[in-house]
């Protein structure tokens, strides 16, 4: 989707609608904006356009408060004399509104921050992270997800909150191995993880959940054509970082508008960056030190090399 729709509502820099309601909304917004910028009021635009037979059915439009059909939309796009990639976007809007996000049989474990997170991924042309805490999410098998959770729920401060996280645990692991569909899919995005080399040396869940967990990255990185997976070298870290230990860049098209970076906190929500100078910073951060990583194939070796030694027998 274009930046255009969002710029035009005021929304530069903003995530796309998580919800289909938020979609909705996004729309009825182009359509009051479109016509206030032609000077119009309710009434001029119910008198020239016969899809709308009365001032309160078009008010209705403008706030989504009824169904939008694409029909009568594209109607008041071709009055107010939209260019041709508001008609798109617009479709693609309307399209969304339609549709049931795989995410909304969550929200039981997913809050409105993940619900962003999958929205902005599921949209996006390109999705960049850098995680130096654990393998990234989308790359995780479920034995290693299973035990990046038990860590999270072991650490909470009370026994209430510890015995609501495991109980959680198997809900949230269908989530995320839902969410890693996204990644087989006919338009899925480019998607680039550097993952810093210490990360590789853990042995969460034990050594044959690690094992499997990396012996999956080195399938994924040779058979996934559009999964780029690069290991930061610990030397490369011993003359600094990047600015956070978990970072999400987000490109929903080949321009630079509406790009996001979200950063999240160890197993649990993070935050979106909403300055654009900011994001730009965290831009230029994630592709320095992509350019410190060791390329694909000593990327692999250095991955089987861990393997390796995952296989050998313990020390007496």
């Amino acid at each position: 989707m274009s930046g255009r729709v969002f710029s035009l509502v005021g929304g530069q820099g903003q995530a796309p609608p998580s919800t289909p309601e938020g979609a909705a909304k996004l729309v009825g917004t182009l359509l009051r904006h479109l016509r206030v910028e032609k000077g119009l009021n309710l009434s001029d635009v119910v008198k020239t356009v016969p899809e709308f037979n009365s001032i309160s059915t078009l008010s209705r439009y403008e706030n989504a408060r009824t169904l939008l059909k694409l029909e009568n939309v594209t109607a008041l796009l071709r009055f107010y004399r939209a260019p041709e990639d508001i008609f798109r976007d617009a479709e693609a809007l309307l399209q969304w509104r339609g549709d049931q996000r795989w995410w909304s049989a969550f929200s039981d474990v997913a809050n409105h921050i993940l619900t962003s997170l999958f929205a902005l991924e599921s949209t996006s042309k390109v999705v960049q992270v850098y995680q130096e805490n654990n393998i990234p999410g989308m790359l995780q098998t479920a034995g290693y997800a299973r035990a990046v959770m038990a860590d999270y729920a072991h650490a909470q401060s009370n026994d209430e909150k510890r015995r609501e996280a495991f109980a959680a645990i198997e809900r949230r692991l269908q989530m995320r191995m839902r969410r890693q569909h996204l990644l087989d899919q006919p338009h899925a995005p480019v998607f680039r993880a550097l993952i810093a080399e210490w990360v590789l040396d853990k042995q969460l869940g034990g050594v044959m959940v690690m094992r499997e967990q990396l012996r999956s990255l080195l399938n994924v990185a040779e058979n996934k054509p559009n999964v780029h997976i690069r290991i930061l070298p610990g030397s490369a870290l011993r003359k600094g970082s990047p600015l956070h230990p978990a970072i999400t860049l987000f490109k929903p098209h080949e321009g630079v508008e509406n790009r996001s970076v979200y950063l999240e906190n160890r197993n649990v929500s993070g935050e979106f960056l909403t300055d654009v100078a900011e994001i730009e910073t965290y831009m230029a951060s994630m592709d320095y030190w992509w350019m410190q990583a060791l390329p694909k194939d000593a990327t692999m070796e250095r991955i089987q090399h861990y393997v390796d030694q995952l296989a050998r027998p313990a020390p007496e």
